[in-house]
């Protein structure tokens, strides 16, 4: 497992992308959140915005904000419009997370990307 500071300076390169990774039927990610996933054994992540993004509650959303938010072991995952309303919640009991700032997550147009990738 990398460090976190290693796994931030590889974050912080991910600028646009040269690639999009199809990780289901319709939903597509980019460089930089696979790097994040593979960095941080984060897989699981992408696996809860892929079932939230299927959910009635976001449904007709055309942006939202995945923020993965760390309190020591445990986790909250806000789900967001990208204007700060939150759409829903999500309690996350344990995680390993290798980031302790947490990280944030746009999607928009069945792509999933990092901040600096929008």
């Amino acid at each position: 497992m990398e460090t976190p500071e290693t796994i931030r300076a590889t974050l912080a390169q991910a600028y646009g992308t040269t690639q999009y990774w199809k990780i289901h039927p319709d939903l597509l990610i980019t460089d930089g959140v696979k790097l994040m996933a593979e960095m941080c054994n984060a897989y699981w992540l992408l696996q809860d915005a892929f079932i939230w993004l299927h959910s009635d509650k976001l449904k007709g959303e055309e942006f939202i904000v995945f923020k993965l938010i760390l309190n020591e072991h445990s986790a909250l995952l806000s789900i967001e419009d990208g204007n700060y309303n939150v759409l829903a919640k999500q309690d996350i009991p344990f995680t390993d997370f290798s980031l302790q700032e947490g990280i944030a997550m746009y999607w928009c147009d069945n792509v999933l990307m990092l901040p600096t990738e929008y």
